[in-house]
């Protein structure tokens, strides 16, 4: 059995979100976030970067959600969310990465300056400037998305689960998910999967099921 280390309010989402999907079986230990959690010697000892999430897989440990992410698609899910093909391999490699170095990077500077730091702390111009790069992050997808509602092979995969989740993260930027209808569908569309609904606490995916 995996072993998990996740925190419902953290990027262990979207691991979470690829157990269930590919039926594989797990137990987590939820651990809290910062000091006598992450950043416990404990939990150091099992990731020195003092994040979450982590696995262990029978002895294989493994840090950064995205490669265990990608890891667990390819290993208990070959078929269904991870692809066949080397193409399609690239493409969802190609999005996957797209979502952490483009998408989440932008969506993390508008949110810093928007809601998260103290008042006194933000910056108007950085706010703005995270809003208009993740406009066009946006755009980009909504064009990728609109021919078939998938990224690739025509189905859902692992790449529009990393993107989804990260997406997830959007009402704290304050841009509005529905100037881009073809992301809003599929956003909708996929948080609605079953494997979804038990992967994410209720109040993360409640604003983009309305």
């Amino acid at each position: 059995m995996i072993k998990l280390y996740g925190n419902p309010y953290s990027r262990a989402n979207r691991v979470r979100w690829a157990l269930e999907e590919s039926g594989a079986a797990y137990e987590e230990e939820t651990v809290a976030l910062g000091a006598g959690g992450t950043r416990s010697a404990r939990f150091l000892e099992i990731n020195p970067n003092g994040h979450v999430p982590v696995i262990d897989d029978g002895g294989l440990v493994l840090f950064e959600s995205v490669p265990i992410s990608l890891y667990v698609a390819k290993k208990y899910s070959p078929t269904e969310l991870h692809v066949q093909s080397e193409p399609d391999e690239g493409r969802l490699l190609q999005w996957s990465v797209w979502a952490i170095t483009e998408l989440e990077k932008h969506i993390e500077t508008a949110s810093l300056h928007v809601t998260w730091l103290p008042p006194a702390a933000r910056s108007a111009d950085k706010a703005a400037s995270g809003q208009v790069r993740v406009a066009r992050c946006l755009t980009i997808l909504a064009r990728a998305l609109e021919p078939t509602g998938y990224l690739v092979a025509e189905r859902f995969t692992v790449a529009d689960l990393i993107v989804t989740e990260v997406i997830t993260n959007l009402v704290h930027t304050g841009v509005p998910l529905d100037q881009f209808p073809a992301v809003q569908r599929c956003v909708r569309k996929n948080l609605s999967r079953p494997a979804a609904r038990k992967a994410f606490a209720e109040d993360i995916i409640r604003p983009f099921l309305a």
